[in-house]
C-alpha cells in the first residue's frame, strides 16, 4: 500500500506543473507587437512578443540591434550586437544537391514530390496559427508631403473621407500632410495576439515530427555542416 501511495504521489507531483501549464498555455494568449519608425533622423523596427508577465523585445536601430528579456517591464537580459545583413551570411542554396542531376538540372519531379510530402502537415500548422491569430489595432502617424501640394492636399482629403472605415478596422492612425517638400516619415505600432497558444504549440510538435519535414530540417543541417567543412 505504501509503494502505491508513493508511486500514485510521484504521479500527481509530476502531472499537476505539466497539467497546470498547459492550462496557462491554452488560457492565456500570447500578444505580439510590431513597431514601424522612420523619420529623417530615425530609422527603427522592433518586436515584442510576450505571454503572462514575460516579454521577449528585439529592436534594430542603424546598424545595431537591441534583444531584451523583460520580467514584468523590467528588463533581466539584455544583448547587443551588429544588424545582421543577408550578403554577410553569403547566398543559401536553394534546392538540396540531391535533387541536382548530373547535367546540372533539377529533378522537377523530385522536387514536386518532396513538396507534397511536407504540405500536409505545412497545411495543418498553418491552419492553426491563422486560426488563433487575431488583429487588434494599429496606432501611430504617418507625415507626407508630395511634390505637388495640390496632390498632397487631395490624398490628405482621401483620408478623411476613409477615416471612419480605417478606425472601424481599429486602425487608428493620423496623418500628417507637409505642403512645402517632398516628405515620407512614419511611426506605427501593429497589435495582434495568439489566443491559444497551447493548439499553436500541439500543431507545432506535430509538424517538427513528421517524417518528411525531420528529413529535410536533417538534410539542412548536413548542408551547413558541410558547407562548413568547406
Amino acid at each position: 500500500m505504501d509503494t502505491l501511495l508513493l508511486f500514485g504521489f510521484l504521479i500527481v507531483i509530476v502531472l499537476l506543473p505539466v497539467l497546470g501549464l498547459a492550462l496557462l498555455l491554452y488560457a492565456v494568449p500570447i500578444r505580439i507587437e510590431v513597431t514601424l519608425a522612420r523619420s529623417d533622423d530615425r530609422d527603427e523596427q522592433g518586436i515584442t512578443i510576450a505571454w503572462g508577465a514575460v516579454a521577449f523585445r528585439i529592436s534594430g536601430r542603424g546598424d545595431g540591434q537591441l534583444a531584451r528579456v523583460l520580467l514584468l517591464d523590467h528588463v533581466v537580459l539584455a544583448h547587443t550586437g551588429p544588424l545582421e545583413r543577408p550578403e554577410e551570411k553569403g547566398s543559401p542554396e536553394l534546392v538540396p544537391e540531391d535533387l541536382v542531376g548530373p547535367d546540372g538540372k533539377i529533378r522537377i519531379g523530385e522536387l514536386i514530390h518532396r513538396v507534397e510530402e511536407i504540405t500536409g502537415p505545412a497545411g495543418t500548422f498553418a491552419s492553426a496559427l491563422w486560426k488563433q491569430s487575431r488583429f487588434t489595432g494599429a496606432r501611430g502617424t504617418v507625415t507626407f508631403g508630395l511634390p505637388n501640394p495640390a496632390l498632397t492636399g487631395e490624398v490628405y482629403g482621401y483620408y478623411w473621407a476613409t477615416r471612419f472605415i480605417l478606425l472601424a478596422s481599429r486602425i487608428d492612425i493620423e496623418m500628417v500632410p507637409v505642403f512645402d517638400r517632398p516628405v515620407l516619415g512614419f511611426d506605427i505600432t501593429l497589435h495582434g495576439m495568439i489566443g491559444h497558444p497551447l493548439l499553436v504549440l500541439i500543431a507545432g510538435i506535430g509538424l517538427v515530427r513528421d517524417p518528411a519535414v525531420r528529413r529535410m530540417i536533417a538534410e539542412e543541417r548536413a548542408g551547413r555542416s558541410g558547407a562548413a567543412g568547406a
